[in-house]
């Protein structure tokens, strides 16, 4: 019976282990060997929208608050499919599905998380043979910004 109640205390954890936020998977992920880490803060953000105009996309921009970068090309492949199935499980901490594209070998991931109607946080993981990156805007941002976002995406026609 004990051995049941271990087995049980131990697959709980593994589960919350695997389902974690966006910041989450900076922390554990930025400091692998070879992982390239880079964040624009908000403060730099603040600077650059002083210098941006008016048109569209300078008014999408000017919504972020900060972005974080991390590129995982050089890591070894056990860190990359570990990366694969926590970006897997985000859908289960809150994050949802904005567009989901598998092809000629990459994906293509963009999650957001939303709170009252306002996308507050941009997930974007893109994944490749030898190849990973993960990129999080945060701000905010309203539905139809995303969908404006979305649909301005060039297509390989």
């Amino acid at each position: 019976m004990k051995a049941h109640i271990l087995t049980l205390l131990l697959l709980c954890v593994s589960l919350t282990s695997v389902a974690q936020t966006g910041d989450d998977l900076f922390r554990e992920f930025k400091r692998e060997p070879n992982a390239t880490y880079m964040k624009i803060p908000p403060f730099v953000t603040a600077l650059g929208k002083i210098f941006m105009g008016d048109d569209p996309d300078a008014q999408m921009a000017k919504k972020v608050s900060s972005v974080r970068i991390l590129d995982m090309d050089l890591c070894p492949a056990g860190v990359k499919r570990r990366f694969e199935r926590r970006i897997n499980a985000l859908s289960r901490k809150g994050y949802e599905t904005m567009a989901h594209i598998n092809e000629d070998g990459e994906r293509l991931r963009i999650y957001a998380r939303a709170e009252d109607d306002v996308v507050r946080e941009l997930l974007i993981a893109r994944s490749e043979e030898g190849s990973c990156t993960l990129v999080q805007v945060k701000g905010k941002f309203d539905r139809e910004d995303i969908g404006v976002l979305m649909d301005e995406q060039p297509t390989d026609e």
